[in-house]
């Protein structure tokens, strides 16, 4: 991987900054980043100078990638700008494969997308399955047969709503805006 400059313009209060700094130290990707809200006087104005160049809105966080400039929390933006492929990645293009051709699309939000099979793979981590990340597990298979990843409420939830109880799992005509996106009810009884 050919080494990129990149810069991140942060604020110590900032949890997305702070977040994006934890991910690049995770993937040991160089990088520099300056707090702004820890410079004063002259040192401030000239970061928010510079800033003002690639952000005229100077919001936090802000990244620079060999002159790509993406704002905001923008995780798999910011893996794919620099190289990075992780196990998310890889989970992605597997479940793409096997689902389009049945007719599940994957949210058109790759930002929520990529949180979501983040969660399957902590779930798959914690539990040894991939668990619905927006429904607690038990821990027991037997008892989260239901709710592992496609959960046994998708096909009615999308064939209704157009997406999943998470959205993760959405209908072509969902993805294009061709039905109005609701709030999925809750099709799984209570547990006791």
């Amino acid at each position: 991987m050919q080494t990129k400059r990149i810069k991140l313009y942060s604020i110590t209060t900032c949890a997305f900054c702070q977040a994006i700094k934890k991910m690049l130290a995770d993937l040991n990707v160089a990088h520099e980043f300056v707090d702004a809200d820890l410079l004063f006087g002259e040192e401030r104005e000239a970061l928010l100078s510079e800033l003002r160049q690639i952000n005229p809105s100077c919001s936090f966080p802000t990244i620079d990638i060999d002159g790509r400039v993406i704002t905001g929390f923008k995780v798999q933006e910011i893996k794919e700008t620099i190289g990075i492929r992780t196990k998310v990645d890889d989970l992605c293009d597997g479940l793409r494969k096997v689902q389009e051709v049945k007719g599940y699309f994957f949210n058109r939000d790759r930002e929520k997308t990529f949180d979501l099979l983040r969660g399957l793979l902590t779930n798959k981590d914690r539990y040894g399955y991939m668990s619905c990340p927006c429904r607690l597990a038990a821990g027991q298979r037997e008892l989260d047969r239901d709710i592992i990843c496609p959960c046994v409420y998708r096909e009615a939830d999308v064939r209704e709503f157009g997406s999943c109880y998470c959205q993760l799992y959405v209908s072509r005509e969902w993805n294009e805006g061709k039905i109005t996106q609701v709030i999925v009810p809750e099709r799984r009884p209570p547990q006791s």
